[in-house]
């Protein structure tokens, strides 16, 4: 049979859909029905004709492209060329790739002064931080090779320059950009939008800063940058594991509120992400009118290959490499100190001395467990009643905002919580604040 003498023509079989796919003219893949998929395989030799067999040579050879050349996925997939992988067990048909931009020497002195107004002050340089976090990520999309990376937050007013950097650097990754927000905090469970997108953007506008809602964008923030292996779910489809290449930013606010959009700063989650505090200055050129607007855009493109090219030839400095990701995480001190002033622990505390210590004559240590401690903050009566309904919203939040109050090193706290087990159950020991030393009087 000619079906075993020939080679299968480079056509493929999607069994979601029952279509063929085979490559076009310029390198992409486009969809064709079954009829179009005889005509273009009888151009490798397949008769179209019967002679006499229930089926023509065609026929066979596309009945053996279904069983041999059928593919699991077919899309744009996050860090990848068009093209047919094998991945997970599974053929995947990447149907269209990313445009990179492609580095040459050159000069970029619009783009070095808008990073530098951005991310310098008179205490601290962060552009190490922001050039290793993307030359890593230029690194990775260039070999086409998954790593770990960490989510790029940029905290500052509005017009610092956050979002017209969140958008070179889509220029950056292929100019392909996803908004996973409301997949990260459970606003939907179908997430196979994003993995036609290197860069997955994130920004405040509408963001949720409940804490519940934070601890699961923490929890995706891990999942999504940390693990090679992700879960494609479409709307009435099965999910299939797939291996984008992606990289995350955020774009938010300095103000304490709005700085509540990150997820809380705990140990387990403080190594993947870098917070850069980023400064208003004036722009490196006029803005003041939409000509003007266009014009700085064009200049900020027009200088990417040459500090592409930069980035390629710029090290990362020794103290601040690291093994797993390429680069150490960091949070600007500032960002931290006002995040830590609405964290959920210090919340937490603040109702402890409202509803017990309100009276500061009462000097007597609390000594309960969590479950007693939250229902005299939830009791009738309570003034905290109702953001205390808010805090624990899910199960176990406040022995967690506990235990991270018997661990803080704050000055303010440290000494005041602790905690010991009986029979089985931890109960916690709160002592009072310290009162402020009285005024004394000069005479």
């Amino acid at each position: 049979m000619i079906i075993e003498k020939l080679p299968l023509p480079p056509v493929f079989y999607h069994g979601r859909e029952a279509s063929y796919w085979r490559e076009d003219d310029a390198g992409g893949w486009i969809k064709i029905n079954e009829m179009a998929a005889k005509n273009f395989v009888a151009n490798f030799g397949y008769d179209k004709k019967l002679a006499g067999d229930p089926n023509s040579e065609a026929d066979d050879c596309l009945m053996k492209i279904q069983s041999r050349q059928n593919v699991a996925y077919v899309g744009a997939l996050a860090g990848y060329d068009p093209g047919v992988y094998d991945m997970a067990g599974n053929l995947v048909l990447v149907t269209k790739g990313p445009r990179f931009i492609e580095p040459r020497p050159g000069s970029w002195p619009v783009l070095e002064q808008l990073l530098k107004n951005m991310f310098v002050d008179d205490e601290m340089d962060q552009r190490p931080y922001f050039y290793g976090w993307l030359k890593m990520a230029m690194m990775s999309f260039k070999n086409r090779h998954w790593r770990a990376s960490q989510l790029m937050a940029l905290a500052g007013e509005k017009g610092s320059g956050k979002s017209i950097t969140q958008n070179l650097i889509t220029e950056m990754f292929g100019g392909r950009s996803r908004k996973p927000y409301r997949c990260m905090t459970g606003g939907t469970t179908f997430n196979s939008e994003l993995f036609g997108g290197e860069h997955l953007m994130l920004e405040d506008e509408s963001a949720a800063v409940d804490t519940k809602s934070r601890i699961q964008f923490g929890a995706n923030i891990k999942s999504l940058l940390v693990n090679r292996d992700q879960s494609c779910h479409g709307k009435n489809q099965e999910a299939i594991t797939l291996r984008p290449v992606w990289r995350m930013t955020l774009s938010l606010n300095d103000e304490p509120e709005h700085l509540l959009v990150l997820p809380p700063l705990t140990p387990d989650i403080m190594d993947k992400i870098i917070v850069l505090k980023v400064h208003k200055k004036p722009m490196p050129m006029l803005t003041d009118t939409p000509d003007r607007a266009d014009l700085f855009w064009n200049t900020l493109v027009s200088e990417l290959p040459a500090f592409a090219h930069w980035l390629e030839n710029w090290a990362i400095p020794p103290s601040l490499a690291d093994a797993r990701y390429g680069v150490l995480a960091y949070q600007h001190p500032e960002i931290v100190e006002k995040l830590g002033e609405t964290s959920p622990e210090n919340r937490l505390m603040a109702m402890i001395d409202e509803e017990i210590y309100g009276n500061k004559f009462n000097r007597e240590p609390w000594i309960g467990g969590a479950a007693g401690l939250e229902r005299k903050l939830l009791q009738d009566g309570s003034d905290c009643r109702d953001e205390a309904r808010r805090m624990f919203g899910w199960s176990g939040a406040c022995g967690t905002y506990l235990g991270r109050l018997e661990k803080s090193k704050a000055e303010h706290i440290v000494g005041r919580f602790s905690s010991h087990r009986v029979n089985g159950v931890r109960q916690y020991t709160i002592l009072p604040p310290k009162l402020d030393p009285e005024p004394t009087n000069v005479s």
